[in-house]
């Protein structure tokens, strides 16, 4: 089922400048116990990170699993954040957050569940192609589950309820 979820941070738009020269936008996702609050908490953990200002985020949107699809919904949000950090250290970090949040080191199969799921989707303008790690993300023009959340925090940052 699709649906829009709005909580206290979700959607949510700061109406102050960017604090750090690089932006950053997140797709976040998960399908495994409570996340909504989770989200929540990482929304937190961000804000209280001396390295990071929230510029956005979308709502949360709920909607089917693809790939597997024999498991729960996926609850999905994008989030945009001005920081100091580098791309290296960023992807480093995003690592870190998910095994924090829960997600074992390595996954059982392709699209399982999982608590937590962080892609980088935009790092500034960078075009990055590595093994690791491409910049923009290689297939967020492909997903549901980041264009209506992407398209979403495009219309709050731009004020529309």
């Amino acid at each position: 089922m699709r649906t829009l979820i709005f909580t206290d941070f979700f959607p949510y738009r700061v109406f102050l400048p960017h604090y750090f020269t690089n932006t950053v936008t997140l797709g976040i996702g998960g399908n495994v116990g409570n996340c909504e609050k989770r989200f929540k908490e990482l929304w937190r953990w961000f804000s209280s990170n001396k390295n990071f200002s929230f510029l956005a985020s979308s709502p949360i949107y709920r909607n089917p699993p693809f790939g597997y699809v024999y498991q729960e919904d996926f609850y999905n949000a994008t989030i945009t954040l001005s920081t100091n950090l580098s791309i290296v250290e960023l992807f480093g970090l995003v690592f870190y957050l998910e095994r924090r949040f829960g997600r074992p080191k390595k996954r059982a199969f392709k699209n399982s569940p999982r608590t937590l799921d962080i892609d980088i989707i935009f790092f500034n303008d960078l075009i990055l192609k590595r093994p690791y790690l491409k910049i923009p993300h290689p297939k967020w023009h492909q997903r549901e589950s980041v264009l209506i959340p992407l398209f979403l925090e495009y219309l709050t940052q731009k004020g529309y309820k």
